[in-house]
């Protein structure tokens, strides 16, 4: 993939506030999105950094949410997860890709991060954000894994205070590293490892969703008639929907299957 991609790339910041503006004429929230989002400015020879950013789309755009899609776990600075918990108009969502709890298995992807650090930069955005919806991306299978690295990762995901994972299975790509290295997983493993971190991922979701029941989420209503989604992630079916792009308050009243749903307006007796 990097080989593809080439070199990483940057929206000027001008560019960036001007293009969010015209879409605040329309939009009621925008995703800041990228390969690399956490390092942008970085390689640009420039003294601003992603929250810099933030802070002049809040200054000088009417947004009326903005929501980062994936960071890096060491983007993730004291002063960006600050910023993102004291202002309403940035969704407490934080997703931080980790691909494993195992620092073996880190070392070997060549990964800039270890678990230690991750934890910590997930438990303060928990300490910050107490219903930020928490996420990350997580593969198994890859080359070396062996069952204690597996077990290792499995109860550092258990450990922290995920929301929802996305979790991948590892398969060759000819030409890459990782195809030449020893130590391939079984197939039939790497799939029965990725359903226990799909189990894991299921339970915590559901717990999560259990704990906004009482509470009211501010939504965007989708395109997807009766339904919105809430600043931390949550999909919710509403009782009154009449069209997209919509911002509206919803009392959370109980969980569906794969979201939550508005609580119901009952008459008064």
């Amino acid at each position: 993939i990097p080989s593809v991609r080439g070199p990483n790339r940057f929206a000027p910041a001008d560019q960036v506030v001007q293009q969010v503006a015209q879409l605040a004429r329309t939009y009621r929230e925008v995703v800041l999105t990228g390969i690399n989002l956490g390092r942008w400015g970085r390689e640009a020879f420039s003294e601003m950094r992603l929250v810099d950013l933030l802070r002049r789309l809040l200054d000088e755009t009417s947004i009326e949410r903005l929501r980062l899609s994936s960071v890096e776990p060491m983007d993730f600075s004291d002063a960006l997860l600050q910023l993102m918990s004291e202002s309403p108009r940035i969704a407490p969502h934080v997703h931080a890709p980790l691909q494993s709890g195992s620092d073996f298995i880190l070392r070997r992807m060549h990964r800039k991060y270890r678990p230690q650090h991750y934890a910590d930069r997930v438990l303060r955005a928990r300490r910050l954000m107490p219903m930020a919806a928490i996420g990350a991306d997580v593969m198994v299978g890859f080359p070396g894994e062996t069952e204690r690295h597996f077990e290792e990762s499995k109860a550092f995901i258990e450990a922290l205070p995920f929301t929802y994972l996305h979790v991948f299975t590892y398969s060759e790509r000819p030409g890459t590293p990782a195809a030449a290295m020893p130590g391939a997983v079984p197939m039939e493993t790497r799939r029965a490892r990725n359903q226990i971190l799909r189990e894991i991922s299921e339970r915590k979701n559901r717990e999560f969703r259990l704990s906004q029941v009482g509470r009211t989420v501010k939504c965007v209503t989708l395109e997807t008639p009766g339904l919105g989604m809430s600043e931390n992630y949550l999909t919710v079916e509403l009782n009154q929907w009449s069209g997209a792009n919509r911002m509206l308050d919803a009392r959370v009243g109980t969980i569906t299957p794969h979201g939550v749903r508005e609580q119901s307006l009952l008459p008064v007796l």
